[in-house]
């Protein structure tokens, strides 16, 4: 008898998490949808075709990660599939933000994930398959001003990837980063609205949707590093690489990322006030 294959994803109330969730519907997938809050596991199943089990966990508490941990241990040693979606971004400077948000952004975005993959990863070693996927971001290849914490979180996610990568797949588990520019999403809007970086703008801003299909590539492949767009990679690579131009080219970035920024809210029907 053919068993169905398993997919957990973390972050699933969200834009993104909700797009990748119907993608994985769509291929078969029996799922296990994680978010902190019940409401948006709810919204989130609502357009699925086949029933998800629905698991609430904040994973800037580690105990509640623990939980989580626990859980699938019990009842979900036959996962195929990990996707940890979740994750936060609120832009500051490092002097403004309270401890606490920082904190929660090293938590969410870095260490809940690891954790998560390390839980499963014994039960994948032992099957000889699996596939980890992690939504990263360009701003694990470039830092900005305002963006320090946030990418600090998301550099120690892609540096973990790179290794892990090498280490589960003598084991045949793939483990993958998908990168997004932009992403139309709340947290974009919310960006765009209150001082977030205008170089969000540059670029074209991508859908949930065409997230959802870099994060089924990397379950289908075992790319280590997956760019949505990949034309967008190609800036933030070069300033990854020679951090010191960020400084002289920034000042003509902005003003491109304004007028993108500017035509984005205009597109949404937001107030630039």
């Amino acid at each position: 008898m053919t068993t169905i294959p398993k997919a957990l994803v973390t972050g699933a109330g969200g834009g993104i998490g909700t797009a990748i969730s119907r993608a994985l519907d769509g291929r078969g997938y029996r799922l296990v949808l994680v978010d902190r809050d019940m409401g948006l596991l709810d919204a989130a199943a609502a357009g699925l075709k086949t029933r998800p089990e629905k698991l609430t966990c904040d994973l800037s508490a580690r105990d509640s990660v623990e939980a989580l941990c626990a859980a699938i241990a019990r009842d979900h040693a036959d996962l195929d599939i990990l996707i940890n979606n979740a994750g936060i971004g609120i832009p500051g400077a490092v002097a403004d933000v309270d401890q606490a948000l920082l904190d929660r952004h090293l938590e969410i975005n870095l260490r809940a994930p690891v954790r998560l993959m390390r839980a499963v990863a014994p039960q994948m070693i032992a099957r000889g398959r699996g596939a980890m996927v992690a939504t990263v971001s360009l701003g694990g290849v470039i830092s900005l001003k305002d963006s320090a914490i946030y990418s600090a979180s998301k550099f120690g996610l892609r540096g973990f990837l790179a290794g892990f990568h090498q280490e589960m797949a003598a084991h045949g588990v793939k483990v993958s980063g998908v990168y997004p520019a932009a992403v139309d999403t709340p947290m974009l809007h919310h960006e765009a609205l209150h001082g977030g970086s205008v170089l969000n703008f540059i670029d074209k801003v991508m859908t949930p949707e065409d997230v959802a299909a870099a994060t089924l590539k990397a379950i289908d492949t075992g790319k280590l590093e997956v760019y949505v767009p990949w034309s967008a990679s190609l800036l933030a690579r070069f300033f990854g690489t020679f951090p010191w131009m960020i400084k002289p080219l920034l000042p003509l970035m902005e003003k491109i990322g304004e007028k993108g920024r500017l035509k984005f809210i205009a597109r949404k029907g937001f107030s630039a006030e």
